[in-house]
């Protein structure tokens, strides 16, 4: 029996064949096709996706040829298959959606080729409010969208007694004392317990956005920094509403 994402990904890409027939997503047959060297995978991911990278690149780049180095450095990356590995676009995990995961892998090679620091790429509007950390408000501008997904399933995805009692700690704004009377036990022991939830939610947050951007190295621990900064706030404002940064 063929799954929704695949039905779906043949009546996008009808020229496109590819065996496996278990998706949830369609733009997993998509990668799948162009990490095994379709051709009409190939001519689908650039005129779709591949295309509109370069709004992204511009500022990093400054314009010109850099812009069309870059792309090719991230084709090459993505696409083409090594000897001790196969090509890296056969590690998109289908968790967001495909044109976000190929941005953040755009940004993070062009700033690599063109030594750019993060701070160098904040527009203005960021900037004014990022003076204590750039970093971070960098961070925050370029991971934004995939935060929203992994906290929206993270949250989704903790027990029933977990989820209300972070909701009540953040959201209705109730005191250990307040909650351990509810739940007939001493703060200290609530305190745990919250302290244990936003832990378990701070964790699959995380490793929903590493499954999704396929990052490492220095952006690992960044992108922790930005889930520790945006989780309270988040729990605050929206308890079990999408996020917003």
């Amino acid at each position: 029996m063929t799954s929704a994402g695949y039905r779906e990904a043949r009546e996008r890409w009808p020229d496109i064949e590819v065996s496996d027939q278990n998706f949830d997503n369609p733009e997993l047959y998509l990668a799948l096709a162009c990490g095994h060297g379709d051709a009409g995978a190939l001519a689908v991911l650039e005129r779709e996706y591949i295309s509109t990278l370069p709004a992204a690149l511009h500022r990093i780049c400054n314009g010109g040829s850099a812009v069309d180095e870059v792309l090719q450095a991230v084709r090459e990356e993505l696409l083409v298959a090594r000897p001790s590995a196969p090509a890296r676009i056969l590690g998109y995990a289908g968790r967001g959606p495909l044109r976000s995961w190929l941005r953040s892998v755009a940004v993070r090679t062009a700033m690599r080729m063109n030594r750019v620091a993060p701070h160098e790429v904040l527009d203005e509007d960021a900037a004014a409010g990022a003076d204590a950390d750039l970093e971070l408000a960098f961070m925050k501008k370029t991971y934004g969208e995939a935060f929203q997904r992994a906290f929206r399933g993270a949250l989704a995805g903790l027990p029933e007694d977990k989820r209300l009692l972070l909701k009540q700690r953040y959201r209705h704004q109730m005191t250990v004392e307040q909650l351990g009377a509810m739940h007939a036990v001493n703060a200290g022991t609530i305190s745990r317990w919250v302290a244990a939830a936003r832990e378990q939610l701070v964790g699959a947050t995380r490793a929903a956005m590493m499954a999704e951007l396929d990052v490492g190295g220095t952006d690992v621990e960044s992108i922790l920094r930005m889930i520790h900064s945006q989780i309270d706030v988040t729990l605050s404002t929206h308890g079990d509403v999408a996020p917003t940064l």
